[in-house]
């Protein structure tokens, strides 16, 4: 079976560029100065955010579009506070009821990480990257070790991701002993049956040595693939952009010494690539892009598409491209 998944991003970890309206007359960037900006007052929207983005009938939508499988994204601070963030452990267990009753496997991404691991907004709190001290990677361990305690025998756990995208600046030996350490800890409280997923960091073929190794059991790569932010990839045109998924992506996967899963893709391109287009165009076009990507992706155990909904983003957005008949029958 190929999981076929959507991120719930922008829910138990914020990101302005999704929900733009959340962060409206403020100058927060993340979720670390969204808190801090009024710490009760932030509370109070969190809480209500976390309430009424994703309810149960999105997991009845998704359950009835397509998807057997869903990416939650978390951050350090989810099973306890850490000022100013606000914990989100209730919501989380009510998220895992959900994906029981409707029969959806669950992936828990750990996100964001104590130091952050990429210094980027989406790890709660853009800065300088710092969680290679040995102290934060402790914590994180620390973490992995709560969540896989509350979640570890969850019906609907599929599997437990040890760390969100990993930044240039970590060293590729500091994040093999982070991942041997985080799957014994994984495989303290889960059976075989739950994969223990890493990140690439962006270096797919960096990992084929480690992945060989007999120890671990069900361990999956995660590779995150998007054609719209370097300069490279934003002169492509269609064609090329269409060829890359198709051929080049799927090459990769197949190259890689473990299964992989597609932790993140979209359907966001340049606006370059559409000059001279008209809209029917335009649809015919991301359309195409779609379904090269979902060939290219023909040989991964599945994929997660960022992310379920936007606010107005409907490149990024899974439930927008299946309401506009963009998402390929």
């Amino acid at each position: 079976m190929q999981l076929r998944g959507v991120n719930l991003g922008g829910w138990l970890l914020l990101e302005r560029w999704i929900t733009p309206s959340l962060f409206a007359g403020t100058n927060a960037q993340d979720e670390y100065s969204f808190c801090a900006q009024a710490p009760s007052e932030a509370t109070a929207k969190l809480q209500h955010h976390r309430e009424t983005y994703i309810t149960e009938q999105d997991f009845k939508w998704l359950a009835e579009h397509g998807v057997n499988a869903i990416r939650i994204s978390v951050g350090y601070w989810a099973l306890e506070s850490d000022p100013p963030f606000v914990q989100c452990v209730d919501v989380l267990d009510q998220a895992f009821a959900w994906a029981a009753k409707y029969n959806l496997h669950l992936l828990l991404d750990l996100h964001g990480a104590p130091g952050s691991q990429n210094g980027q907004d989406h790890s709660g709190k853009a800065s300088d990257t710092s969680w290679n001290r040995q102290s934060n990677i402790n914590r994180t361990l620390e973490v992995l070790n709560r969540l896989c305690e509350r979640y570890g025998k969850q019906p609907a756990l599929y599997g437990v991701e040890l760390l969100n995208e990993p930044g240039w600046k970590v060293p590729l030996r500091t994040l093999r002993s982070f991942y041997d350490k985080g799957y014994d800890v994984v495989r303290q409280y889960c059976s075989e049956r739950v994969a223990v997923i890493v990140s690439d960091a962006f270096k797919p073929l960096a990992w084929n040595d480690f992945l060989a190794n007999p120890k671990y059991k069900n361990l999956t790569l995660d590779m995150h693939l998007y054609q719209c932010f370097g300069p490279h990839d934003k002169a492509l045109s269609l064609e090329a952009h269409i060829e890359k998924a198709r051929h080049e992506w799927a090459t990769t996967i197949t190259s890689v010494a473990r299964p992989v899963i597609v932790g993140e893709w979209s359907l966001g391109l340049d606006g370059k690539t559409f000059t001279g287009m008209s809209d029917s165009q335009k649809t015919t076009a991301i359309a195409s892009y779609a379904q090269a990507q979902l060939d290219g992706f023909g040989n991964a155990q599945g994929w997660f598409f960022w992310s379920y909904k936007t606010e107005d983003m409907p490149g990024w957005s899974y439930r927008a491209s299946v309401e506009s008949g963009v998402w390929p029958k």
